[in-house]
């Protein structure tokens, strides 16, 4: 079998269907234009905040928010470029497309306000899900849902607050479009994908999230094989049907992608590099890579340390290689172990970057940390965030999700915590004597952490 490790071929031009070619040369950008992007882009951020010097604080301050934004935006130059069909750009899965009022305000609320602010949130508005995946982070929580009043203030909220970029989740939440479209209109502005199986949707909701201003649809999908797919989520047909519902999305003018979750084992087998032929066939954009987590239905698995470490190195590489011009034509892979890396944002949880809001109100660090800081149907997002980012309050390059996975796993079982997240009650015992580890080098260097 071939290590997995060693660079794949580039899949020649004639060798992807001829109808595909032309659009993704023109989407996924790489080598001197991307260094000309870069460049119009300093000088784009320069002229739009030069108007706002004095509410920055001055010229100074203005000069430091600029410097702040080309080492933070430098980081994403390892990624190909993404155009959009508007002409924007974007330069990170997790950042809102360049020129946006979404991306200006990320780069002023995370580089010139004091502490920095999370872009970015993971909003779960329903746990309805006709999926049964063994490994879903929520398989534990409460079915419990926010009231829609009280889910529109914290969207609000969580808008006045600075987040900009936002990922709708449930469970499906095309299965209670009754709750989403109003979250969708209330976030007219930021830039949203939504998480979806694609059951229950139809032309209907895909024209009312196209008028929302949706950007992009996540779907999962774990194995390229039919039938081991099917059997994963315990629907038979769900992975014709999650491929047709992205062809859909795709032709409604949507950015679309996998959210895929590959056990060590697959990885070792070349996994990925089947994951990212199926998905440039059906003309994606971005592939969502997430290693395997002790949370949710997996709380008490564990993983072999050394196969754990081989399949993240493979993850990596692959990141480097289908980021390169090398494969242009392919879709671009966020792998997480990459994107968390040392070298990249390291841990981003907690506020730091982001963080998790699950459909019954529990603010988690993440989705894949289940403890919770508090429940916003009974207390504001203010105290509840204050909280967290005692616990979180410098970036750093270990993961929790990780690392503390045993520890969370025993407090459950001996406090008898059958549903998820653990209490806040619960969690401020346990995370009172936490260690988070390294600092990030990029926030260490930038200085808007202390």
């Amino acid at each position: 079998m071939r290590d997995p490790l060693d660079p794949k071929p580039s899949v020649p031009a004639q060798s992807v269907p001829a109808q595909s070619v032309p659009a993704q040369s023109a989407r996924f950008i790489t080598g001197f234009a991307k260094t000309l992007f870069y460049a119009r882009m300093s000088v784009g951020s320069a002229l739009h905040f030069l108007p706002q010097v004095r509410r920055l604080g001055g010229f100074r301050k203005y000069v430091r928010l600029l410097m702040r934004a080309a080492r933070l935006t430098r980081i994403f130059y390892v990624h190909k470029l993404l155009r959009l069909p508007d002409g924007r750009h974007k330069l990170d899965f997790y950042l809102p497309a360049y020129p946006s009022e979404a991306f200006f305000r990320t780069m002023e609320t995370k580089l010139a306000e004091v502490p920095p602010r999370p872009a970015t949130v993971v909003l779960s508005m329903t746990r309805a899900c006709r999926y049964r995946c063994p490994h879903c982070y929520q398989g534990k929580d409460s079915a419990e849902e926010m009231p829609l009043e009280r889910l529109l203030e914290v969207v609000r909220e969580l808008r006045e607050f600075g987040i900009t970029a936002w990922a709708v989740e449930g469970g499906d939440p095309l299965l209670r479009f009754d709750r989403l479209l109003p979250v969708l209109q209330e976030l007219s502005g930021s830039e949203v994908w939504v998480n979806s199986t694609g059951m229950g949707a139809d032309p209907e909701k895909l024209a009312a999230m196209k008028a929302a201003q949706v950007v992009g649809i996540m779907s999962s999908v774990h194995f390229t094989d039919p039938l081991r797919h099917d059997a994963f989520t315990g629907v038979p047909g769900s992975w014709e049907r999650t491929m047709d519902f992205l062809r859909d999305c795709r032709n409604a003018g949507f950015l679309t992608g996998f959210n895929t979750v590959l056990t060590d084992e697959q990885i070792l087998d070349g996994e990925i590099d089947r994951v990212m032929d199926l998905a440039r066939e059906r003309q994606c954009d971005y592939i969502q890579l997430i290693h395997p987590k002790s949370c949710g239905r997996w709380l008490d698995q564990e993983f072999a340390a050394e196969k754990h470490e081989r399949a993240k190195e493979i993850a990596c590489a692959a990141q480097r290689r289908y980021n390169s011009a090398r494969e242009r034509h392919a879709p671009i892979l966020a792998a997480q172990v990459y994107e968390e890396s040392p070298e990249m944002l390291g841990c981003t949880c907690g506020g730091i970057d982001r963080f998790y809001v699950g459909s019954s109100g529990e603010v988690q660090p993440c989705e894949f940390l289940n403890i919770s800081f508090g429940n916003l149907t009974r207390e504001p997002f203010s105290t509840i965030y204050g909280r967290m980012r005692k616990v979180f309050a410098i970036p750093c390059e270990n993961w929790p999700c990780c690392e503390k996975a045993s520890e969370i796993a025993r407090a459950f079982a001996e406090n008898g915590v059958q549903t998820a997240p653990l209490p806040w009650e619960l969690t401020e015992k346990l995370t009172e004597n936490w260690e988070m580890g390294t600092p990030t080098k990029v926030y260490s260097d930038i200085g808007i952490y202390s």
